[in-house]
Formats: structure tokens, C-alpha cells, sequence
């Protein structure tokens, strides 16, 4: 049983090392070739001769961080600034409001929904979790016609407060709270505490891990997304990163190099946020196998 156990463990770990490296090599790939000029990544992959050759090539010849310094300060013409100081700061502006309020708008009905048992608030949360399973495709067009009338067509507006509702995270953070003693409010109601004194005393401390991993998905969601900004920004001047980098392509030509390293950026401040909320992961899992126990 032991050498059985040993001999899973191993293929386990083989297992995961094989897709851990196909999951890097794509990134390591772009981390190399954002350090290349643009005409070291044109002759750098032509004519390759194997996979030795292929990996020989990877490296840069010359290393450079001309592309960096020209993504935000321009330089070699016109044609390369490129403006993602404006839209990094536009994709900031969207991804932290958004994080703020989906953890309080959501948290707030969580705790409504599992807490308050208010008349038809479980038929209401069902018939939302239901509705919520249709495409995001089928929304596009009523979300634009409700933007456009109310004038944020090309405002940041449109893209924070359509995503603050997510009925996943509700019913992320109800789940959570149904491992989380009622006693707990008891005994704050007994000591003169309101609904909402109970809310933010008691249940925002409790389920702060869980929280937390809401915040980071949102941020992760409307940091990432693509289609809505696409659809509802079409001044470049207020265009996220994520969608904005579609119009590098025509504005750095065949700048490679120049729009990988654009790529590079836009993922470092959702890698660095889950790199500081990797540990309440864990915790949340902890505590909520803790309270059940």
C-alpha cells in the first residue's frame, strides 16, 4: 500500500509538472520575446530547424527594454505612442471601483438573503441564480440600449456599475454564511445590535476570506474583460487596456515585439493580485471547515 501510495504520488507530481510547463511555456515565451527588438523577432524564427534550433533562438539577440520605455513615452515616430498610460489608468479606475462595490453590494445581499428571511427572498434568489445562466451575449444589446440612454456611451460608468450584481458571487458568499453560526447574531441582537450592526460587527470579520476572494475575482473579471468595453467605449481615449490593445495592432504595424511587451504589462497587476491573496485561499477553505466541524 505504501510503495502503491509513493508510486501515485510520483505520477501525480509528473502529471502536474507536464502541465505546469505547458501552462508557462506560452508565458515564458512572452516574457523573453518583450525583451527583443522588432526586428530580432521577424528574423529570429525563420527557418528553424527543430525544436533545438527553436529554443536556441528564443533568446534575445540583443536584450532591450526599448519596448517598455517606448509603450509610455513614446519614441522612434509617432506611430509608437501608444497611450497605455491612459488606458492602464482607465482599466485601474474600472477594476478597483468594481471590486469595492461588487464586495459590498453583494455581501450586503447575501447576508439579506440568508440572514433576514424576508418574504419570496428564496424564490427571488433562485429565479436570479436561473436568469443569471443565460448567455452574457444575450445582455449585450439591452445593456447598451439602457447605457446609451442614460448617456454613458464612451464613460467609465458603463463599465463598473453593469458588473456589481453578480448573483455567482451572492451565492458564493450565502454558501459561506450558512457555515457561520447563527448564535453569533443572537448574542450581538441580545446586546442591542441592529440588522446592519450585526452585518458589519459580526459577518463582514467572519467571512472576510471569502470577501477577499470575491474582490479578487471581480478585479480579475473587469480587468480582463474584452466585448462590453469593445462595444460601449468607441473613443480610444476611454478605452481599457484589455480592449485597447486590439488597437495597437494597427497603430504599431508589425511592432511584434512592441505589442507583446503591451501584453506583458496588462498581465502583471492581476498576477501580482492574486500572488497577495493566494494565502486567504486557503484560509477561507480553513475557516469554513472549521466552523462546520
Amino acid at each position: 500500500m505504501n510503495i502503491f501510495g509513493k508510486t501515485g504520488r510520483w505520477i501525480a507530481f509528473a502529471f502536474l509538472t507536464a502541465l505546469a510547463f505547458f501552462w508557462l511555456f506560452p508565458v515564458a515565451w512572452m516574457l523573453i520575446n518583450a525583451f527583443r527588438t522588432d526586428s530580432d523577432f521577424i528574423t529570429s524564427f525563420t527557418n528553424i530547424r527543430g525544436s533545438i534550433d527553436y529554443l536556441r533562438r528564443m533568446i534575445p539577440k540583443p536584450f532591450t527594454i526599448v519596448n517598455f520605455i517606448e509603450m509610455f513615452l513614446g519614441g522612434g515616430g509617432a506611430n509608437t505612442t501608444s497611450g497605455l498610460d491612459r488606458m492602464f489608468r482607465n482599466s485601474f479606475v474600472v477594476s478597483i471601483s468594481q471590486m469595492v462595490l461588487v464586495v459590498f453590494i453583494t455581501s450586503l445581499s447575501a447576508y439579506a438573503y440568508e440572514r433576514l428571511h424576508f418574504p419570496g427572498g428564496g424564490v427571488l434568489f433562485w429565479a436570479l441564480m436561473y436568469m443569471s445562466m443565460f448567455p452574457n451575449a444575450v445582455s449585450i444589446l439591452p445593456m447598451f440600449k439602457i447605457a446609451n440612454s442614460l448617456g454613458w456611451v464612451n464613460n467609465l460608468n458603463a463599465l463598473i456599475w453593469p458588473g456589481l450584481a453578480g448573483v455567482f458571487n451572492i451565492f458564493l458568499l450565502r454558501n459561506f454564511l450558512k457555515g457561520v453560526p447563527l448564535d453569533f447574531d443572537e448574542a450581538a441582537k441580545i446586546d442591542g445590535a441592529n440588522s446592519f450592526q450585526v452585518y458589519y460587527k459580526i459577518i463582514v470579520p467572519m467571512i472576510a476570506p471569502a470577501l477577499i476572494i470575491v474582490g479578487l475575482f471581480s478585479f480579475n473579471g473587469a480587468w480582463n474583460d474584452f466585448l462590453w468595453p469593445t462595444i460601449v467605449m468607441t473613443d480610444a481615449n476611454n478605452q481599457t487596456l484589455t480592449a485597447g490593445l486590439r488597437l495597437l495592432f494597427g497603430q504599431y504595424e508589425q511592432k511584434w515585439a512592441h505589442m507583446i511587451a503591451s501584453c506583458v504589462m496588462s498581465m502583471i497587476p492581476p498576477f501580482l493580485l492574486y500572488l497577495l491573496a493566494q494565502r486567504y485561499f486557503l484560509q477561507g477553505i480553513a475557516i469554513q471547515a472549521g466552523v462546520k466541524g
